[in-house]
């Protein structure tokens, strides 16, 4: 669990735009204009909509509910968020172990290989249960059905997120002897930052 304090802290410190545990204050919106909930014309641009960038893995929950149910539409918009987050960095992570696997050859066992991905699974649904809101809460007008739009986005540091993987899977592996020399720790660091820097979801 100390991995995972320090990784949050790291997270604290890279996400400057807001602090961890965001305010849950609703942002106020301008009056509705034809095309756009928030104001401003027709041009319009969702807020908190944010790729993935080299540095970040990003995603944006939306959803979609009656006024009164604020409270409920954050956690329905963060954990939508999350799920996306989630797959995105499995994804990453299963390429990286595969040029990982590739780069060292098959007589590394496909005991290694379950190690890998077991350990760095574990972490990611760790840091995905805990990651806060680094936009938002932010909400639409409400419609003519009474309902408004909530958007909540999330930022996860690759680094510090291919570190913390690579130190938990690194301590699992140690734990066997024979795993232990067949694991090249410093390739798969490499294998598994490139693999995240280069991951941008498809539009």
């Amino acid at each position: 669990m100390k991995k995972i304090f320090t990784f949050a802290a790291v997270v604290c410190t890279a996400l400057m735009m807001v602090s961890c545990g965001a305010s849950k204050k609703v942002a106020q919106v301008a009056p509705a204009q034809p095309g756009n909930p928030f104001g401003g014309g027709d041009i319009y641009e969702a807020p908190c909509a944010d790729a993935d960038t080299r540095d970040y893995f990003a995603a944006t929950g939306i959803a979609i509910g009656a006024k009164a149910r604020i409270a409920e539409l954050q956690l329905m918009a963060l954990e939508n968020a999350k799920q996306m987050i989630r797959q995105k960095m499995q994804h990453a992570y299963k390429g990286a172990i595969d040029n990982y696997m590739n780069t060292v050859g098959t007589n590394a066992g496909n005991d290694i290989e379950a190690k890998l991905e077991a350990g760095g699974t574990q972490i990611i649904d760790l840091i995905v249960d805990e990651v806060s809101a680094t936009c938002g809460p932010k909400y639409s007008s409400v419609d003519e059905r009474g309902d408004v739009t909530c958007f909540i986005g999330i930022r996860i540091p690759k680094r510090a997120l291919a570190e913390t993987i690579v130190d938990n899977v690194r301590d699992n592996v140690s734990e066997d002897e024979e795993l232990k020399i067949r694991f090249k720790e410093d390739e798969f660091r490499k294998r598994t930052l490139e693999n995240f820097e280069r991951f941008k979801a498809q539009e």
